[in-house]
Parts: structure tokens; sequence; C-alpha cells
């Protein structure tokens, strides 16, 4: 009887090793969000010759995006591999007297790290946009596309599915730099 004790006992204790890294990985899995902030394009044209025409830009407007990712939860970090839709707003030069419109958009992948301290991520991320701009001006319109590297930090709180997450990213197209900071809500999958 002492050593079928002995089996069992071992049998339960193999189980439960072969089931901790399912325990400590319980924030594992699939999850969606979306933000909302603002963006800011910044461009420097030089002289271009078109009198009239500002030599640079630097203009804001409202950014929202929408984003899907997994998570890989380790002892003391997070992995994560994000996608997401992005639109950066509107913003408006005159030159003039003639409004012209810039429309960026693009679809990212994010690679991201963040580190566990309680109920606060603190996160980095690193990846590649494939974005386009529409220019509109005198009733014409034009559309310039490219793909570049992306990069950002952040941080998110949450007790449960639910995080609030705040972040700051940097894009550096061809030629200009797109920014955006913003503010949005995280729900993780059981």
């Amino acid at each position: 009887m002492n050593n079928a004790v002995s089996k069992l006992s071992l049998a339960l204790l193999a189980t439960a090793y072969a089931f901790a890294p399912l325990a400590a990985n319980a924030d594992s899995g699939f999850y969606i969000g979306g933000s909302a902030g603002g963006a800011t394009l910044e461009a420097d044209f030089g002289d271009t010759g078109v009198p009239g025409f500002p030599t640079d830009l630097d203009e804001d407007d409202t950014a929202v995006k929408v984003f899907a990712g997994y998570t890989f939860d380790l002892p003391a970090i997070d992995l994560a591999v994000e996608g997401g839709y992005v639109d950066f707003g509107e913003p408006e030069i005159n030159v003039l007297g003639e409004e012209i419109t810039l429309d960026p958009t693009g679809i990212n992948l994010w690679g991201i790290v963040a580190i566990e301290t309680g109920p606060i991520d603190l996160f980095a991320k690193l990846g590649y946009i494939s974005w386009d701009v529409d220019i509109s001006a005198l009733g014409d319109s034009v559309t310039e596309d490219g793909s570049d590297l992306g990069y950002g930090v952040g941080l998110s709180f949450g007790l449960g599915p639910i995080k609030v997450r705040g972040e700051y990213e940097v894009y550096e197209l061809d030629d200009a730099d797109l920014s955006m900071l913003s503010l949005g809500l995280v729900y993780q999958f059981d």
C-alpha cells in the first residue's frame, strides 16, 4: 500500500509539474483594442521654388487606430505580436489661400516586449508600417505610399481582461516623420 501511495504521489507531482507552464502563462492569448489621440506630421520641404509654399510642415490632427495581437506571457516579461490599422487624421496646410489636405493611413505589424510590474506593464515596440498619404488640392488628388520602420513605448494598467493603454509611436517615413500619442482600451481573451 505504501508503494501505491508513493506512485500516486509521484504521478500527481508529475502532472502538476506538467501543467505549471500553463498556469504561469494564464495571460497568454489573443487580444483586441482601439486607441484615439493626436498625430503630428513633420516634413522639411526645403526651397521648392513655388512662391508661398512652406519650407516645412508641422501639423497635428486627431488619430485613431484598431489592433489585434497575441501575447506570450513568460515568467518576468510578456512578448506579443500585434497588427493594426491607423488613421492619422487629415492635417491641412494653406498655400496662397488654397488648402492642401494630407490623409495619412497605415497598416502596421509590431513586436512588443513588456515588463510586468504588478497591475502596470511597461512596454516597448518595434515594427513596420505600410503607409499611404492621399494629397488633395485644387480638386485633384495624388497618393504617395511606402513602408518604413516604427518604434514606440507605453504602459498599460488593468485588472482582469480589460486594460487601459497609453503609448507613443514614431514612424520615420521617406520624407517625413509621423508620431502618435494615444490612449485606448485592450480586451484580453481567456
